[in-house]
């Protein structure tokens, strides 16, 4: 007599279906994953600028006048001047890097020296926004340290066209030779002092050659070096993809994408900070008036006026 012999398992009808569920159910949570891995990183990119602006505020206390700029509007090449050193190096002590501050050679140029080139190749987290892409780390090919914020010196958005134009040039919040808060006749709450400028490299171009490396340009990727400051031509993310704007608008271009432009790899728009330390997005679709408004420090002008 044969016995019967019952295996229990699953036949490959079952075993196919069950992997086709599971991969459904990792295709419904992968961007469920990456949304909240995002959010993470938007709200840290958004405390950065928070603890850049109660920096700037307790300068200003200590020293009276706001930090420098580190670039702005002047007499000079091109109608810009800049300070020896740039917003992020002055302060240093206030983002909790007395240590190096102390160290700092305030009487020369970030890459003159071997002491302060040694401290500007630091990588500051504080500088850099989590969402940061297009940079391969959070360094220059040369070593030095990136920065993904910048001051917003000035505005030239013609407030007939939304384009840029000269003629129409205004003060920022924050200026080169260190702005006092009655400059901002605006208010401090309605002035932008700082944007994000995300994802600048050292195959971007400058203007401006280097006052201490002759034949160089100098290098606004870096968080020590005056030029990361930029002046806003354009509502936030208006170049989004390579090729979103004016004719043969590469991103290594200046005014173009994240290169000089308020820019960030978050959904939507990109966070600022204003001179009374209150940290806001900017949304993409913000009108061009608003941000010239909100950019500009003394132009009286109405903010949210069509």
């Amino acid at each position: 007599m044969y016995r019967s012999i019952c295996r229990n398992g699953f036949t490959l009808v079952e075993i196919l279906v069950v992997i086709a569920i599971i991969g459904i159910l990792v295709g419904l949570l992968l961007p469920a994953v990456q949304q909240a891995r995002e959010a993470a990183r938007r709200s840290q990119c958004a405390n950065n600028l928070k603890q850049i602006g109660l920096a700037m505020l307790n300068y200003e206390v200590t020293h009276r006048r706001l930090p420098s700029s580190g670039q702005g509007l002047g007499s000079g090449p091109l109608g810009q001047n800049f300070d020896r050193h740039s917003f992020f190096t002055h302060i240093l002590p206030y983002v909790e890097q007395a240590s190096i501050s102390d160290q700092y050679d305030f009487g020369s140029y970030y890459n003159q020296t071997t002491a302060n080139i040694g401290i500007t190749k630091q990588v500051l987290p504080i500088y850099i926004c989590p969402s940061a892409s297009l940079r391969s780390g959070n360094a220059d090919s040369q070593g030095y340290g990136a920065i993904d914020y910048g001051p917003t010196i000035h505005t030239n958005i013609d407030p007939s066209t939304g384009l840029p134009n000269s003629a129409f040039m205004v003060h920022g919040g924050l200026r080169w030779e260190g702005a006092s808060l009655s400059q901002i006749t605006d208010g401090t709450s309605s002035t932008i002092a700082v944007g994000e400028d995300v994802g600048r490299h050292d195959g971007m171009k400058s203007l401006y050659d280097d006052p201490v490396v002759p034949g160089a340009k100098r290098s606004h990727w870096r968080w020590a070096e005056p030029d990361n400051a930029f002046g806003v031509s354009f509502t936030p993310n208006f170049h989004r993809t390579p090729m979103g704007g004016p004719p043969n608008c590469r991103w290594i271009d200046m005014n173009c994408g994240p290169n000089d432009e308020l820019f960030s790899f978050h959904p939507g728009g990109c966070h600022a900070v204003f001179c009374d330390g209150h940290v806001q997005f900017l949304a993409d679709t913000i009108h061009y008036r608003t941000l010239r408004a909100i950019v500009s420090s003394a132009e009286h002008e109405v903010v949210g006026e069509p």
